[in-house]
């Protein structure tokens, strides 16, 4: 990031600041004592081998205008944050860039390590790394904010860019030596806290140094942060991000303190194309940890093949637009109109992109594979059961009256999970029906019917519209039936979406609406025992509908939908007992609300889905994603997915 006024101005080209490291000479072999401790560079390169191509965003929360409100306990929102990186996650982003405040953590030391800890798991989840950074010079604002303090921070100035932020330690500690031992236990604390989690790809331990004029007096505390985090000793590489050519001292020490070689670029693609060779020099991995900024010429269709021709790793500055306002430029003053053209940034806070096309050619570059429908028909509540070697799918059917009326329950089957054969209607109301031949109030409809096998033969959980639970055997043990209802003579119970829990003694469970459940007798012909609910540790249910119930590495998984933000989502809690305690529920499956799980042949784990709010994939079509449940027990979707 850059201060327009504030920072030492670097090479130029065209209008475009360019931050190189031209004309550095390679590390001078007096470098003092913590570049002996330097990773070799076949150690960076075996360790960046190994590592995908990095494209990744600089985050902040739209919620936080500053590292304090970011990081401090009253200010700090999982919520957003885990939307947010939903949202990057759907876009091809496999890494984040972010900033942590040493005045948080002088405070509340444990709390921040905590929140930290809790961050990089939100992360993971969605399959995203992150770059801390620990010490920052940048100030902004009128006048700028030269120091952190606690508490409510100032709201963002109309019409300025970041206008709230604040340095990390303060540029008063930055030369203040009485303060640095403080400064030396966050450094080595942090790194030595998170020395050896995988989840942390590398460090980079100062951002701009010398930046709010503060040139060469920031080099000091640069050069002892290299030494503090060597003494942590971590597993991860250390960097510095070259990002002004004129601060050649400090440009040196950066290179020869470096485990990998890292820069900004806030220019057109002939600058960034130069940067690029002028780093590379240093025989290195190299990776850019800022860019995109619209009116110094970055532009996606250009600058990212650049980065992914070469391998370079690549951070865009912002993902949501927010409280640090940064779509404003460097040079916008207080109470400057909305731009025309964002600065940075890629999305607003509802998740909508502000150039579609921007997005779509992230996405395109990057590689992202769209989740495609398994055929075109239209359906709603996929389900799907392997039985025998074959693949058995239903789901809700009958559009377009499919909220009202229905005939009953179709049912296909696939040896691949790739072509699939109709089996056609398998239950009717008119042929099959007992008490669901009733209207009410015009509706008779089969909602979100469940095949399971087990006990030798195919069982249909199923809800009608109107309210009202069941579940059907086949008589023949093929899943085209004929099929006969356990209980002829009424519902199960008076609510909606059905399905079936068989766990490893061989009981069998009835779960329904909101994750409530109860377990069946051994003859199948009710209910043995009066429902409960199952609930979560951090609100009332799950989901407010279409409970399913597995059970993977002998732990229980509920998965319920739930809509939020107007969008529907899978959300999964889990316990180590069927009755639980069941821990916090989470967002497991973006836009996948109302799905099952299910192992294939090969024993992999997948969700259904459907699409049943405008920002999914598509609309009201089978398809299935591909999920992996980590080492804590989450449910998460693995590429290809968005």
């Amino acid at each position: 990031m850059n201060g327009a006024g504030l920072c030492v101005v670097g090479a130029v080209v065209g209008s475009a600041i360019v931050m190189t490291a031209e004309g550095l000479s390679p590390p001078s072999a007096e470098a003092g004592h913590e570049t002996s401790r330097r990773w070799t560079a076949e150690q960076a390169w075996d360790w960046y081998k190994k590592r995908p191509w990095l494209v990744g965003f600089n985050f902040v929360p739209s919620t936080a205008c500053n590292t304090t409100e970011f990081w401090q306990a009253d200010t700090f929102d999982p919520v957003t944050i885990d939307r947010e990186l939903g949202w990057a996650r759907d876009i091809g982003f496999n890494t984040c860039r972010v900033f942590v405040q040493y005045l948080v953590w002088k405070h509340d030391s444990d709390g921040l390590t905590h929140r930290f800890d809790r961050f990089l798991d939100i992360a993971d989840r969605h399959g995203i790394s992150v770059v801390p950074v620990l010490l920052d010079d940048c100030s902004f604002g009128d006048p700028p904010m030269t120091e952190p303090y606690l508490g409510r921070q100032k709201e963002p100035l109309p019409g300025m860019m970041m206008s709230s932020w604040t340095p990390s330690p303060g540029l008063k500690a930055v030369t203040d030596r009485a303060v640095w031992p403080d400064i030396e236990r966050y450094v080595r604390g942090f790194v030595g806290r998170f020395r050896s989690d995988d989840r942390v790809v590398f460090w980079d331990l100062y951002n701009e140094p010398g930046n709010s004029n503060m040139g060469d007096r920031s080099l000091p505390l640069m050069e002892a942060a290299f030494g503090w985090a060597r003494q942590a000793a971590p597993q991860q590489p250390l960097t510095v991000s070259v990002w002004n050519g004129s601060l050649v001292n400090m440009n040196r020490r950066m290179i020869e303190l470096s485990d990998v070689v890292s820069f900004h670029a806030y220019t057109h693609v002939e600058g960034l194309r130069k940067a690029i060779e002028d780093h590379k020099r240093h025989g290195r991995p190299v990776i850019c940890t800022e860019w995109m900024a619209r009116l110094q010429g970055s532009n996606w269709e250009t600058d990212l093949p650049l980065f992914k021709q070469g391998r370079i790793g690549c951070y865009c500055w912002g993902l949501v637009n927010g409280r640090t306002q940064t779509h404003f430029a460097w040079a916008d003053k207080q109470g400057s109109p909305e731009p025309k053209v964002w600065f940075h940034d890629l999305l607003h806070k509802d998740g909508t992109a502000y150039n579609p096309a921007e997005v779509a050619a992230i996405q395109r570059i990057v590689g992202v594979p769209r989740l495609q429908p398994l055929f075109d028909y239209p359906l709603r509540d996929t389900c799907i059961c392997l039985a025998d070697g074959v693949y058995y799918l239903t789901g809700t059917t009958g559009h377009p009256t499919w909220w009202q009326t229905n005939e009953g329950i179709r049912i296909w089957k696939s040896a691949d999970l790739k072509t699939w054969e109709p089996l056609g209607l398998v239950w009717t109301f008119e042929k099959d029906g007992t008490w669901q031949k009733k209207v009410v109030d015009g509706k008779r409809a089969i909602w979100a019917p469940e095949l399971h096998y087990f006990k030798g033969t195919f069982w249909l959980a199923y809800c009608v519209n109107y309210g009202g639970t069941g579940v059907l055997k086949s008589t023949t043990g093929r899943a085209e039936g004929p099929y006969v209802d356990v209980k002829p003579d009424g519902p199960l119970t008076g609510e909606i979406d059905a399905s079936l829990f068989r766990d490893d003694d061989g009981k069998v469970y009835f779960v329904y609406q909101n994750g409530k459940i109860a377990r069946f007798k051994d003859d199948m012909s009710g209910l043995a025992e009066q429902p409960r609910l199952l609930k979560p540790a951090n609100a009332p249910h799950v989901g407010f509908e279409g409970a399913f119930v597995f059970k993977a590495h002998g732990r229980y998984y509920l998965s319920c939908a739930e809509f939020a933000d107007k969008e529907y989502h899978s959300m999964v809690a889990s316990s180590n007992k069927l009755w639980g305690p069941y821990g916090d529920r989470y967002l497991a499956v973006r836009h996948g609300g109302h799905n099952m799980f299910f192992k294939d042949k090969d024993g992999q784990w997948w969700s259904t889905f459907f699409g049943n709010d405008p920002q999914a994939p598509f609309r009201e079509r089978p398809g299935i994603v591909r999920v992996r449940i980590t080492k804590d027990g989450t449910v998460q979707p693995l590429p290809p997915f968005q």
